[in-house]
């Protein structure tokens, strides 16, 4: 594969795909990963869908032809965009027959995480790759953002369903590297003025759609599923020890880092869980948010860390924009790909005034929280385009931001005493047990997918509990604590390896939340 050229392909094209769909053999095309790779190259790349260009045409074929003696060469333009190597006396014509190819832009992928940015060597024992790792932080992969650029792929129809790419998705692609003039917003607000600049593409020959970056594979599903109560142990342990021995909060905490949207139908969002932890004491906010944060980033696979400040506010470009001059979607904080954690931090948050961008950042991040929806603005008008971006906040007192849930963090005495050391000792840990640490990231990435059912009569009983609670409490108790009810008896019950309700667990997710409304008073 590595002496493949785009010519190669196109005389050869069943033989290639049955070479490179050999087992092992897609991870061997070698990762595109700085500006010194020879156009022409076979790559691979893994990156965020974020941009649809319009699809363009371009000759079939073409003749390169030789003025001195007329002796001419028929090529295919299929995965080309540029003609290299031509000599002097030759000149190209272009064929009649047009076919067509859509224009993608990927970036790396925002919020990608250290760890996850790793490549392991397969020849070296995989323990010792992941310490090695962690000291040495490998990084390859383009998705290590190792290679920072946009990479325009060329996708051709008869290759690639481009029905199947959607704005956000993470994509994996191989083909044959190659350069391209492109049009680029030169920051221009108001005249919306762009500049000509030559960047890298890829002529797609195949492309992955990737919904999880943990390899998950069915031995990988079937060894975290039956491990499930053991590893929910250990990671209610870690997060406890991190919550400065709130166990209560740590349950919450848990299920907000392994939730996830399901049968999303029209502004319902089933799955969707806003945690709001407050109370965080004012003598170790600052430190101790960042803290929080680092050891979230070190368990899930993607994340991203907003302060929530007027500055920040008013100045950042978080929503996406068009720009019609350059006819492309510039790129904005809060355009991520699902299952980012965003972990939005107002613990420094000040007194003053939002400015109208303040206002619209501030209105878009409401809108991801409780509708995981963002309007893309397009000037004249607003498009929704639907997130999954689950969102923890926190803050001192209650959140200026909406939540699904909210709960009043209670340290004990002995952690908060000193800060720093509580969660340094908790990462030590954590890195001292890298077994451990592989078992928690892949359970918090895949624990929620697993199949879920509800037996009639356990709905039965969770409807005569429901009509009894609003019966002693009308005012206090309505259909959006039934739901709260019912996604936190899944959430117990898919943690400890179970995909069905019982009576046990739904008592369970009762008292948990009787709990948590107690303790908020």
């Amino acid at each position: 594969m590595d002496m493949w050229t785009a010519d190669i392909w196109n005389g050869n094209e069943e033989e290639c795909k049955i070479i490179l769909n050999e087992p092992g053999n897609w991870e061997k095309v070698p990762l595109l990963f700085d500006d010194k790779i020879a156009l022409g190259t076979f790559v691979r790349f893994k990156g965020m869908i974020q941009d649809m260009l319009n699809p363009e045409y371009y000759s079939s074929n073409f003749k390169i032809i030789n003025s001195e003696n007329d002796e001419f060469t028929l090529r295919q333009a299929k995965y080309h965009s540029s003609i290299k190597n031509l000599q002097p006396g030759e000149e190209v014509v272009f064929g009649d027959t047009l076919m067509e190819r859509h224009i993608v832009a990927c970036i790396p992928i925002p919020g990608l995480n250290e760890w996850a940015k790793d490549v392991t060597d397969t020849n070296k024992n995989a323990e010792a790759q992941q310490e090695e790792n962690i000291n040495k932080r490998i990084r390859l992969d383009p998705a290590c953002q190792k290679y920072s650029k946009e990479i325009f792929i060329f996708v051709y129809p008869e290759d690639i369903n481009i029905n199947e790419l959607k704005l956000n998705q993470i994509v994996e692609v191989v083909g044959f590297l190659d350069r391209r003039t492109i049009q680029e917003d030169n920051g221009d607000l108001e005249g919306q003025s762009s500049i000509a600049k030559e960047t890298h593409c890829i002529h797609a020959v195949q492309l992955k759609l990737l919904k999880n970056l943990i390899p998950d594979n069915e031995e990988t599903y079937k060894s975290i599923w039956n491990d499930a109560p053991n590893i929910h142990a250990e990671l209610k342990f870690v997060l406890t020890q991190a919550l400065l021995g709130d166990s209560l909060v740590a349950d919450y905490l848990l299920f907000y880092l392994v939730s996830t949207i399901y049968n999303r139908q029209h502004n319902l969002v089933p799955g969707k869980f806003s945690l709001n932890i407050r109370g965080i004491p004012r003598d170790i906010e600052q430190s101790y948010t960042k803290h929080l944060y680092s050891l979230i980033s070190y368990l899930v696979v993607k994340s991203e860390y907003l302060p929530i400040q007027i500055h920040t506010l008013n100045n950042m470009d978080m929503i996406p924009r068009k720009c019609y001059t350059s006819n492309r979607l510039l790129n904005g904080f809060l355009q991520l790909s699902d299952r980012t954690h965003l972990v939005l931090d107002e613990t420094d948050l000040q007194p003053g005034n939002l400015d109208s961008k303040g206002i619209l950042n501030l209105e878009a991040l409401k809108n991801i929280i409780s509708n995981q929806q963002m309007k893309y603005d397009f000037t004249y008008y607003g498009m929704d385009y639907e997130t999954q971006i689950p969102t923890l906040t926190l803050s001192i007192g209650k959140s200026l931001l909406p939540c699904d849930i909210d709960i009043v963090l209670k340290p004990d005495p002995s952690y908060s005493a000193d800060v720093e050391e509580t969660m340094k000792s908790v990462l030590d840990y954590l890195k001292s047990q890298l077994p451990l640490v592989d078992k928690l990231r892949k359970y918090i990435a895949i624990i929620s997918t697993f199949p879920f059912k509800y037996d009639q009569d356990i709905l039965q009983v969770i409807e005569n509990d429901y009509v009894e609670m609003r019966r002693v409490d009308p005012k206090n108790v309505s259909g959006d604590d039934l739901h709260i009810f019912l996604m936190i008896s899944k959430l117990i019950a898919l943690c400890s390896g179970k995909n069905e309700f019982d009576n046990p667990i739904w008592e369970s997710g009762k008292s948990l939340e009787n709990q948590r409304k107690l303790r908020n008073k």
